[in-house]
């Protein structure tokens, strides 16, 4: 089976959560057969071609017209590879859709969120999504429920967390409290420095790994606070580098504030946090909000610790208890790793498609 997975808006690979999907997918189908994405501009590796120009979401109106002109290129692409099937991104706007009429081949189409074409959802013989509800309800009949997840391979809790700490300047006594992102106004961050003011008496301190538009406002909210020493940032890193950071943390957070994300606004938390399956991962006890969505996959304080959003004291409290019972967490957070190696990680949701694809294929052939 030969698959070509369309995500015309995601670079390869580059740091944030989008990239890392893609190209674990990717990294992923690849054990189950051939596989070439068609991605962003600037994108590399091996049948990785990059098609779009246009790095935004366009308006509505324009959305078609831009994959349109990505079609001659990525027919091109697309037709010497010779696929089997297709597994199309929702912010791709079509562009699966029309390589499905194309070819003749069967498609799937991913929805993550507001970013879908009506055009793919008419057209995909299956529809995934980790929440049904965001599928319009006249396709919903098509869909098929999925899991996100880590790479356990790479994520690994094993990693020794010396090398790390030391060159962090992170003493043996201190609380090491993680954070890894792209620092989007929902994870919540503020949170995370309000309630490190409320801890400012214990040894405590914070590794904000990664980049993003909100890293500046983030760094002076630390600083007003007077807490900059305690804070850490260690920039952009590279995907690859991420577990090694990790492993300097004793326990990580996801402080979601979903009020700022407008599809979760609307609909309730509408994603599955990547970093939460990579910190359990690599059985760092995590603390994240309650959240329906969350509480599906996980029990607190059974694999994780659930807060309140928008909640700097329970998120304190629920810090200071790690520090008391380390033991304790560190047993919760076993059983989190073990969740997540057992249900959650990109070779299980690879293992998944490659099911509905070979379903596709087998109806296809008793249609012809």
């Amino acid at each position: 089976m030969r698959i070509l997975v369309v995500a015309t808006h995601i670079k390869v690979p580059d740091a944030h959560g989008g990239s890392t999907h893609v190209g674990e997918l990717v990294r992923n189908l690849r054990g189950h057969g051939p596989t070439m994405l068609l991605a962003r501009n600037g994108s590399s590796g091996p049948d990785i071609v990059g098609v779009c120009f246009y790095a935004k979401h366009p308006p509505f109106g324009l959305k078609h017209a831009l994959a349109a002109s990505y079609f001659p290129k990525s027919y091109r692409a697309a037709k010497a590879f010779k696929p089997d099937v297709i597994y199309e991104r929702g912010s791709s706007n079509g562009l699966g859709m029309m390589l499905s009429k194309a070819l003749g081949i069967p498609m799937l189409t991913m929805v993550l969120d507001e970013h879908f074409s009506p055009l793919s959802l008419g057209h995909a013989k299956r529809i995934i999504a980790t929440n049904l509800e965001l599928i319009p309800a006249a396709h919903r009949h098509k869909g098929v429920k999925v899991s996100w997840g880590a790479n356990t391979d790479h994520f690994q809790a094993a990693l020794d967390p010396a090398p790390s700490r030391q060159r962090l300047g992170f003493g043996d006594s201190e609380t090491v409290v993680g954070y890894t992102g792209s620092f989007q106004d929902w994870h919540g961050l503020r949170y995370l420095v309000e309630a490190a003011e409320r801890l400012r008496d214990r040894p405590v301190r914070y590794l904000l790994i990664g980049d993003g538009r909100r890293k500046a406002a983030i760094e002076a909210l630390v600083a007003e606070k007077d807490l900059s020493d305690r804070f850490v940032f260690t920039g952009r890193v590279e995907y690859d580098d991420v577990p090694g950071l990790l492993a300097a943390t004793d326990c990580c957070v996801a402080p979601f504030d979903p009020d700022c994300h407008p599809l979760s606004a609307r609909e309730g938390f509408a994603l599955d946090p990547l970093k939460v399956f990579e910190y359990l991962a690599m059985a760092k006890p995590t603390i994240t909000i309650e959240a329906e969505n969350i509480a599906a996959l996980f029990d607190d304080p059974e694999h994780l610790t659930m807060v309140p959003r928008r909640d700097p004291e329970a998120l304190a409290s629920a810090i200071a208890a790690i520090v008391e019972d380390p033991d304790g967490a560190r047993a919760s957070a076993k059983r989190g790793h073990e969740r997540v190696a057992a249900n959650h990680t990109w070779a299980s949701h690879a293992a998944h498609l490659s099911s509905l694809f070979e379903e596709m294929l087998r109806e296809q052939q008793g249609d012809e």
